[in-house]
């Protein structure tokens, strides 16, 4: 079976020790554990970090950028193969591919964006926790669209053929690629408002919206993002994977564990070694197994090809 996992911080985790995600316990994701759960394409975000466009000297959001990709080199060299397409990622191998998370590491440059192509991203989040030059966060963002340099952006992404991540972004901005962008956005790593009210989870006419544009939808494993309150189990993972399908999504969303960049998982879905027994509570759901396997990563790779 073909598994792919959006967003994983794991680069960033690697390249700062002593984050406070992963200190004292960790990483959630490894070469080995990847192969354990059989996941077949883990996209790495390259983080702006936390200080974004606000970041100085080695904390500059192309700096952090920078100094992740130094840090692959730790997957690829226990078995982990780079790729810059998942399409070039085949099953019974273990792949990783690579995304930006804050669209301020390529500054005002659709220069450095082109060099970062280069490089094989092939996802791209417009913003992070941080107003930056091309969009508003979903953390005090409000009904802002896109920025002018934003839709310069936007226009280069789908020239490039990266995948326009909408994880972050403000609900102005979210609206602004629905009604105005040439190709379907997608969120990397996100959660339905409707279970767990948190802005950095879409609502449901967001969630209609991305599906009746082709987009697609990768539901994040954090339990803030899953529950208002308590333990998130798998079984609350596969409420949020549910209700996307109920709103008409089943062939538009799959998985975006944002591993090594939470610090609570759900009970029995702490790493990705551990994915079988997603899988597992899915078929118990009443999924059947095609449907289960476009969720896995069917449905990611689909949406890859309408882009």
């Amino acid at each position: 079976m073909f598994i792919a996992d959006t967003h994983c911080d794991t680069l960033f985790a690697l390249s700062h020790p002593d984050n406070p995600f992963t200190k004292g316990q960790g990483l959630h994701v490894t070469p080995a554990r990847l192969k354990e759960g059989g996941v077949t394409l883990q996209v790495c975000a390259l983080f702006a970090g936390p200080d974004g466009p606000l970041g100085k000297g080695q904390n500059a959001p192309r700096a952090q950028a920078m100094a992740q990709l130094q840090m692959i080199d730790q997957l690829t060299g226990q078995g982990v193969r780079k790729v810059d397409s998942p399409f070039d990622a085949k099953e019974g191998e273990t792949c990783l591919m690579l995304s930006i998370e804050g669209g301020e590491i390529i500054g005002g440059s659709l220069d450095d964006l082109r060099y970062f192509h280069s490089l094989g991203v092939r996802l791209f989040s417009l913003t992070w926790n941080h107003e930056n030059a091309i969009a508003y966060p979903h953390t005090g963002g409000g009904q802002h669209g896109l920025k002018p340099f934003g839709w310069e952006v936007v226009r280069e992404l789908g020239r490039l053929g990266i995948a326009v991540d909408v994880s972050h972004l403000g609900e102005g901005g979210f609206w602004d690629l629905i009604f105005h962008g040439d190709k379907p956005p997608m969120a990397s790593h996100s959660c339905c408002r409707k279970l767990c009210d948190h802005t950095r989870n879409l609502t449901d006419d967001q969630i209609r919206a991305l599906i009746d544009a082709g987009g697609w939808m990768g539901v994040n494993f954090y339990t803030n993002f899953l529950v208002n309150t308590g333990r998130a189990t798998l079984d609350t993972v596969v409420d949020h994977i549910a209700h996307v399908a109920e709103l008409g999504g089943i062939e538009n969303v799959g998985f975006g564990s944002d591993f090594d960049g939470i610090d609570v998982v759900p009970e029995g879905l702490g790493h990705p070694g551990e994915m079988a027994n997603l899988l597992g509570a899915l078929r118990r759901r009443g999924f059947d197994e095609g449907e289960v396997e476009g969720i896995a990563g069917g449905n990611f790779l689909r949406y890859m090809g309408r882009i």
